[in-house]
Formats: C-alpha cells, structure tokens, sequence
C-alpha cells in the first residue's frame, strides 16, 4: 500500500468527518427551531445519527496500512448511511425561510461561532450541483455576516470583528466550498461593484431614498448573481461589511425617522374615526392595522427593522391618506412672514458672534441653532393643523414637535401669549439640535486613540450637558404650573417636550462621562 493511497484515505476520511460534524450541527439546529416555533417550523423527521457516529469512529481505529483497504469499505458504509440524514435534513430546510432563521437568531443567545460556521459549512457540503437558490444563499449570507460582526457600544453599531478574523473565517468556508480558483480580475471587479454598492447605500438620505432607489433589491440581486463566487474570501468580506453599513444605516434611518412613521400611520387611525367609509375601504383598513400590530410586535421583541417592512407600511399610509381625505384642497401658499420674524433672526445672528455682541448668554449659546429651528418654521404654512406641520421634511428633520409650533405661532402671531414661557419652549428645541450635532462630533472621534477628554469637542458637550439641565429644570417648573392651573393639555404636551430632552440629554451625558 503507497503512502499517496494511505493519505488519500485519511482525506477522505477527514472530509467524511467534517460532512458530518456540519450535518449534526444543523440537525440540532432543526430540533432548536422546531421547539421555538411549534407551529411555524419544520415537521419531524426519522435521523439516526448515533449509528452513522458509531461507523465513523471505527474508522478512525483502521487508518493504518494494514487496514487502509478495511477503512475505505466503511468510509463508504458513513457516507451511504450519512445520506438520507443529509436529505431529510435539505428537506426540513425547505421549510425554514430565512426570516424564521433571523428570528431563531434574535430569540435564542445561547450559541457561538463554531455552531454558525458549521450551520454555513452544511451549506456549503451540501449544495449540490443545482447550484445555489435566492433563500439558502440568504440563510448562508446572513449566517456569514453575524460570524464576523460584534456590537460596539461606544457607536451604537455593529462592526466587523479583526480583519484576520474575517480572512480565517472566508478562507475556511472557501475550502469547504472546494470550488475553483477564480481569477485575480475578476474578484477585484466583483469587490470594486459590492465597494460601490456600499457606498450608495451609506449615502442615502432617508429610508424612502433606499427604498426608491431599489438600493436593497439591486445589492441582494447582486448577490444571487454570485454563485459559487459569493464564497471567494475577498468577495466574502466584501459583502459582510456591506451587510453591516446596510444594516446599521438603516437602524440610523429609522431612529431618525421613528416618530415620524408613528405619526404617519397614526393620522391613519385619526382619519378612520373622521371619515365615513365603505365596506372595502373597512376591509382595507382592518389589514393596514394587522399590518401595524404585527410590525409594533416585532420592534417590541427587539427584531432588527427590516426596509422591505417599513417601505411597506409607509406605501399603504400613502395610499390610504388621500382616500380618506377626499374633500381636502390643495393647501394655500405660506403666508409671509411677519416681519418680527426676521428682527428676531438678525438679533440670533448677532448674538452668535463675538460675546460682546451677546444680550444674552443663554441664548447665544443655542442661538445658531435656534436660528434654523425658527427659519423652517418661518417657511411652514400657518393654516396647517401643528401635529400635520411636524411630518413636513424639513420641520421634521429638526425633531420638531407640535406644541414647538404652536410656540413659534404665538411668539410671532397678533395675539397676547406668555412670551417667555413660548421662547423657552422654543429654545428646547434649539437644545435638542445642539445636543444631536455635539454627540455626532464626539462619535465622529471617539476611533481617535489620541483623544482626551480635554478636547474641545468634550468641554463644548459638557456644557451642552449643564445648559440642558438648566432647561430641563425650567420645564419641569413650566409642568407644575400647568397642573395647578388645570390646564391637563398642556401639562401633557410639556411633559412630552420634557421627556424628549431628557432621553437626548441622557445620550450625551452618557458619552461625556463614559469611562
């Protein structure tokens, strides 16, 4: 017996191993799923693996020369036995989507990167010469990605773990694919396209922008069109780290937009109440709110956004709106503006210069931004009912509430209000857009390793932190107020204010006191 003869044998043999450690991974994984989702999982199904198990590992006792021929017979009874478990197995697959592996994922904590790469590695066996369809590939893609992803507090995102981390992993599912070597060309074309398609994707502006685009469509028909070649382990680390700026890009999108899709959907369910409507339009509007409750379940359960779902419930508010409103007119051209208006921009603009020209330093230090909440509110149209006003782009783009317009509205109207009262309101909202830009510069340097807490970036913040406290306090005195006055509406609407610069306040002085 040749020594070629005898390594051959143990290849194969380690190979035989390898095959079935992934088939026993992803059986485990089968039954896991099945347990957490009884009705939604795959159906049972006959596997005996302590046989096959027991075969291996009388092998492993015949892989000498003497007994090399004795090792290749039962070599051939593992894998005629390790067959029907790997179909019924294909078969339980059939049944599992890749959102229900996403949601396995995110319910069940309790694994580490071995069970993941075997999961991955028993695609990679086992795909068979039908080449690979759109689920499986997605199941493999999405299993890849949380292999070599790790969250990161200090950003708030998920990032690629050390790049030789990453290599390792790519390389070693590429051997297991044991597909041929493709050209050096070619792989640099491929991670040119997937470095375009990235930076698309981290240029996009809004969630509707995405969605317009087809960004999200175009880079998963990109993927499907890899094949084999989606393996390549330069492809590969390609593709997870566009996975990881979609996937956090998208969250930063959403966030951003958060109140404004509630409040989309919301004035859904206002109009419903408002408006008559018939039978299909009853029906119509009894699936848009299964529709909303099952996407609320799923961020209550802490499920990533997915784009596809919130392009979708923003189509059916765009489509039910207008048919509920059917006698609105087209809304009137904005009034212009009262002159005040303009006196108070140029007193804001004079306060931002040099501190002599200050009358007043509180103002001074929010006045830039206090000077762009009040120009995008000066553009807005002042017929249009508040809560309307705050889902217009560019008002909402500042985080503007309802009761920050109609603060805007008395400050510069005809009628008598309490001025103070509606400017400190106003000034919230100049705090809030304040704190946004200080927490955007400290994160924007906090990869810096030769950053101190010292830098002006951090002093500036810092300050940010004790002007909001000031705030904070004068509202709380404003809330107390409006309760002993009775005034329930407006002790509701400055609560809300309230919280909202507290939740903003608590980021950044999290960040300013991070150890």
């Amino acid at each position: 017996m040749s020594v070629e003869e005898l390594n051959r044998v143990h290849r194969r043999y380690i190979q035989v191993s390898n095959s079935f450690k992934s088939a026993w991974t992803f059986h485990q994984f089968i039954q896991g799923l099945r347990k957490v989702f009884i009705e939604d999982g795959p159906p049972d199904y006959a596997a005996d693996f302590q046989t096959v198990y027991n075969e291996l590992k009388e092998v492993s006792k015949n892989l000498s020369e003497v007994t090399v021929d004795h090792a290749r017979g039962q070599l051939d009874a593992v894998e005629e036995g390790l067959t029907p478990l790997v179909e019924a197995l294909l078969a339980a697959d059939e049944r599992v989507s890749p959102g229900l592996l996403r949601q396995f994922f995110q319910r069940v904590k309790n694994y580490d990167d071995n069970i993941l790469s075997q999961l991955v590695k028993f695609y990679l066996y086992f795909r068979g010469d039908g080449g690979w369809n759109a689920d499986r590939l997605d199941k493999a893609d999405y299993l890849s990605t949380k292999v070599c992803e790790e969250y990161q507090d200090s950003g708030d995102a998920f990032v690629l773990r050390d790049r030789t981390h990453v290599r390792e992993m790519a390389q070693g599912f590429w051997a297991a694919l044991g597909s041929e070597a493709e050209g050096e060309e070619e792989v640099k074309d491929l991670v040119r396209a997937l470095e375009a398609m990235r930076r698309e994707i981290a240029e996009s502006a809004s969630i509707d922008q995405l969605h317009d685009h087809q960004l999200v469509q175009r880079y998963r028909e990109l993927k499907h069109g890899l094949g084999d070649r989606f393996f390549q382990p330069q492809v590969l680390a390609a593709i997870v780290e566009t996975n990881l700026v979609l996937k956090n890009h998208v969250q930063k999108l959403y966030r951003r937009d958060e109140e404004r899709i509630i409040a989309e959907y919301q004035q859904v369910f206002d109009l419903e109440r408002e408006t008559p409507v018939d039978v299909d339009m009853r029906g119509e509007l009894a699936d848009f709110r299964e529709a909303v409750e099952r996407f609320e379940q799923q961020l209550q359960g802490g499920e990533n956004v997915r784009l596809h779902d919130v392009a979708a419930l923003r189509e059916r508010v765009r489509v039910l709106l207008p048919r509920l409103q059917p006698g609105e007119v087209a809304a009137p051209e904005p009034t212009p503006p009262p002159p005040e208006v303009r006196e108070l921009l140029a007193d804001l603009a004079a306060a931002a210069g040099p501190p002599e020209a200050a009358a007043e330093p509180e103002e001074e230090y929010v006045a830039e931004q206090l000077s762009a909440v009040i120009a995008v509110l000066d553009d807005t149209n002042r017929s249009l009912d508040p809560r309307k006003a705050v889902l217009q782009p560019e008002v909402f783009a500042l985080g503007i509430e309802a009761r920050e317009v109609v603060a805007y509205r008395r400050l510069f109207g005809q009628g008598e209000c309490d001025r103070q009262r509606e400017k400190l309101i106003l000034r919230g909202a100049a705090v809030r857009a304040r704190i946004e830009e200080d927490v955007d510069r400290i994160r924007s340097i906090l990869d810096d390793s030769s950053v101190s807490r010292d830098t002006p970036a951090f002093v500036a913040a810092r300050k940010t932190v004790r002007y909001a406290d000031l705030v904070l306090r004068r509202l709380e005195h404003l809330i107390e107020v409006a309760v002993l006055d009775a005034d329930a509406a407006e002790a509701r609407s400055l609560q809300r204010l309230k919280m909202k610069l507290r939740r903003s306040h608590a980021g950044l002085w999290l960040l300013v006191h991070k150890d």
